[in-house]
């Protein structure tokens, strides 16, 4: 009876479109030069004074050969003190069409002090097929989920990075995509706030709100890990790469500030 009842409601989802579906605004690349192979280097810290971690995000690796597909490598850890209060470390692996800027595969390892979890995300034009293996590290007992969301419209966190730099980026402009970095998908609401200097460089300042959706229903939910928007600025010139990223969350405030900035020949 359970398969029964899951079906109906899997077909019942798929022909009702969500509320939030018609508040999707973006989906095609905008005419800004696609970023070159290059590695940014940041450094995190809570409120900008607590050294906290690093993160290193790499564009079109060198030696990284992917026919068809532009690769995005990311690596984070926590370090120092903070290493303490929350040991932490993520690898992903992002393949993107470059010409669409739509994702097509996503895959991410995090360890945490308690576990460690490894999703694995395939996109099409139709829906998301999403696996999650997750480790305790304390009994070795491991657990496998798998699902699909069945929108084509979702992306990783790199494609909507990529879609978004690409756009014009207006002053006032809003965009609004359909992000499923992992396992939950959510709306992401993006403004232009303006121009402005910032860490003595001309920047595009961005606010960035998330919605939570829900797997089973669709409905927007409550989301109360991210307290209030996020700020971004991005470099105002041909590059385009994040200078500082700013996030009130549930451990506090972070910050996400460039310290290395490499363009590979």
């Amino acid at each position: 009876m359970r398969s029964i009842a899951t079906l109906i409601l899997t077909s019942a989802l798929s022909v009702a479109a969500p509320a939030w579906q018609p508040e999707l605004t973006t989906r095609n690349p905008g005419p800004h030069p696609a970023i070159s192979s290059s590695t940014l280097d940041f450094t995190l810290s809570w409120k900008g004074m607590l050294k906290a971690g690093k993160l290193d995000i790499e564009f079109a690796p060198k030696g990284v050969k992917k026919p068809g597909s532009f690769v995005i490598k990311s690596s984070a850890s926590s370090i120092g003190a903070a290493s303490a209060l929350f040991p932490y470390s993520h690898s992903y692996w992002s393949e993107i069409d470059p010409r669409t800027l739509r994702p097509k595969f996503f895959k991410s390892t995090e360890t945490d002090d308690k576990e460690t979890i490894v999703t694995a995300n395939r996109y099409s034009p139709s829906l998301v097929n999403v696996s999650e293996v997750s480790t305790n590290l304390k009994t070795i007992t491991v657990t496998t989920n798998t699902w699909s969301f069945p929108f084509g419209d979702a992306r990783d966190m790199f494609s909507a990075i990529l879609l978004l730099r690409s756009q014009k980026l207006d002053n006032g402009d809003e965009h609004t995509l359909l992000l499923m970095p992992f396992k939950s998908p959510y709306l992401l609401k993006v403004r232009v706030e303006g121009r402005e200097k910032h860490m003595d460089r001309d920047s595009i300042r961005l606010s960035f709100s998330l919605r939570k959706i829900s797997r089973d229903t669709l409905e927007i939910v409550p989301y109360k890990k991210l307290k209030k928007p996020v700020t971004l600025w991005l470099s105002d010139d041909a590059d385009r790469i994040p200078i500082e990223l700013r996030a009130s969350i549930y451990i506090g405030d972070v910050r996400a500030v460039l310290s290395g900035f490499t363009k590979h020949p």
